[in-house]
């Protein structure tokens, strides 16, 4: 899990870059608006420039790196549930594993952090359960978890969003600009940032319905008299590491705020 943790972390540091040049950066060029109209003229190239290599850079790096760590974190971590599940690896669905230099180059990066610990990952109560139970209330509380993180984070970007477009506005009326320059300085700098809140939302979105749709076949596996077998349960956790690999992020700080809450509630979900 120390492997998996630092993974992800070091795909959301990038992740964290890459909202910076997008959307800070963004929100800076607003100001350029500001400036009088006979100098403001000398910025267009730049902001030009600025938008075209925030898209570059989104598509020729960002991406890439991204998404290579966030795989990488997805089969660590589900090896770690194949593990502890004792189920086998699906090398269809998810490939070959990480690589053990990759692993072990990751461990020795790590560094313990107490108010986000690794220790007891699934720390909710599986006293009385039979294996194929207690496994199949573990995959219901990550998708539990992993859905209600997200549709908290949804709600920030969407605060994000308006707050972009609000700024963009308000700066451009204020200018006084003609209404060709507004259009041109309104959508120039602040299309990168507009086009990734969106994207960083529809993903999101799109995850959330996955997880819940994922939950139905859980409850309907619970609802059954019998124990879910052993190839029930590989097919749930297929999907479940389907939606981590393709899954969007989360930023570590939003995760670390949001944390004591949705573990509360983890729990009391877990126990009902």
């Amino acid at each position: 899990m120390a492997a998996q943790r630092v993974a992800y972390q070091k795909a959301k540091n990038s992740f964290g870059k890459q909202i910076i040049f997008t959307v800070i950066f963004a929100v800076l060029f607003n100001f350029i608006r500001l400036i009088p109209k006979d100098k403001i003229e000398t910025f267009l190239p730049y902001i030009v420039l600025f938008s075209v290599t925030i898209s570059l850079a989104d598509v020729l790096y960002f991406l890439g790196r991204i998404s290579k760590l966030r795989t990488n974190g997805a089969k660590i971590q589900e090896e770690f549930d194949c593990n502890v599940y004792e189920l086998v690896w699906n090398k269809v669905n998810s490939g070959s594993k990480a690589d053990k230099t990759f692993i072990n180059n990751q461990v020795k990066a790590y560094r313990p952090n107490p108010k986000s610990p690794i220790e007891n990952w699934y720390d909710i109560d599986l006293e009385g359960l039979s294996q194929e139970r207690a496994i199949l209330l573990c995959q219901e509380t990550n998708l539990w978890y992993d859905a209600n993180l997200r549709t908290k984070f949804i709600k920030q970007i969407k605060y994000v969003l308006a707050s972009l477009i609000a700024i963009s506005v308000l700066i451009g009326v204020f200018s006084n600009l003609p209404l060709g320059l507004f259009i041109l300085y309104m959508v120039a700098p602040l299309l990168p940032a507009i086009v990734l809140t969106i994207k960083i939302y529809k993903e999101n979105e799109k995850s959330v319905s996955l997880s819940e749709e994922l939950k139905k076949e859980v409850f309907d596996l619970k609802d059954q008299p019998q124990d879910p077998s052993k190839n029930q349960l590989r097919q749930i956790q297929d999907k479940i590491f389907c939606n981590r690999k393709d899954g969007p992020l989360v930023p570590e700080h939003f995760y670390r705020k949001a944390r004591p809450d949705l573990e509360e509630g983890m729990k009391i979900n877990a126990s009902t």
